[in-house]
């Protein structure tokens, strides 16, 4: 009969092998954890807050890249400057919201004024052409005509020099800043011979101001005789206002 042996197996062999059994299962237990966090870190919803001048197509261009990439590795310099390029957005912040989630904020360039050139475009307060929204004409702007400029000056960004359009900008500026009323309810803005010349969006009223110093003087007096003559506090229905005659308000009557 065979004899049987038995083999007695050293203690630092136990000891290793439960150390190897724990690293493997460890290491298991981490790279699920990693995987779990990788999935949680997964971009899932992208906000955008403060945009009212970007179609959706522009933004979804943007934005549905990072759908589904890891939070942690998102740059935001480069998704904020991303919006920047955009000429009608001013300043763009992006915020990170543990486990998934990123939201935007945006804040428009408020254009002062449309003006008409070789096409119907926007100029900041400081003048600089812009374009339009995307979607359109959709601020309640008055627009700037009978302005001669030639078209090599009408690019994106070029800050326009000509003194008649710079003193309806600053003109503009007053009127929204003081009237905003009064500044809602333009519809055209112009100068000639006459001075400042207005058009009520409302009424079609046309409101001769005077020259440059007066029109920001009978702005005043335009805005009192507006809250006397109309509840709503917009240009009256006459068919035209004249201010250009020291302390004198004349109106013609509609037919």
């Amino acid at each position: 009969m065979a004899k049987s042996a038995i083999y007695n197996i050293p203690p630092t062999s136990w000891a290793f092998t439960t150390a190897l059994v724990l690293i493997v299962i460890m290491l298991g237990f981490l790279s699920l954890s990693y995987a779990n966090f990788m999935r949680t870190d997964s971009i899932r919803a992208i906000n955008v807050y403060g945009q009212r001048t970007m179609s959706q197509e522009r933004v979804s261009s943007l934005i549905d890249p990072y759908l589904g990439k890891p939070l942690r590795a998102l740059d935001p310099g480069k998704l904020q400057n991303s919006f920047l390029e955009y000429p009608l957005i001013r300043s763009a912040k992006v915020t990170r919201h543990y486990p998934d989630i990123l939201d935007i904020y945006l804040y428009d360039i408020l254009p002062v004024a449309y003006i008409k050139l070789n096409e119907i475009m926007t100029l900041d307060d400081k003048a600089t052409l812009l374009p339009l929204p995307d979607k359109g004409m959709l601020y309640n702007l008055p627009i700037i005509t009978g302005i001669q400029i030639e078209p090599m000056t009408t690019q994106i960004g070029t800050t326009i020099s000509d003194e008649t359009v710079n003193m309806l900008i600053n003109f503009l500026k007053l009127i929204r800043r003081e009237y905003q009323n009064i500044y809602l309810d333009i519809s055209e803005i112009s100068y000639d011979r006459r001075g400042v010349k207005l058009i009520s969006a409302t009424n079609g009223t046309t409101v001769l101001m005077g020259n440059e110093d007066d029109a920001v003087v009978n702005s005043q007096i335009l805005a009192a005789f507006i809250s006397e003559e109309s509840d709503s506090g917009i240009i009256s229905p006459y068919q035209y206002i004249d201010l250009r005659f020291d302390r004198q308000v004349i109106v013609k009557e509609r037919n």
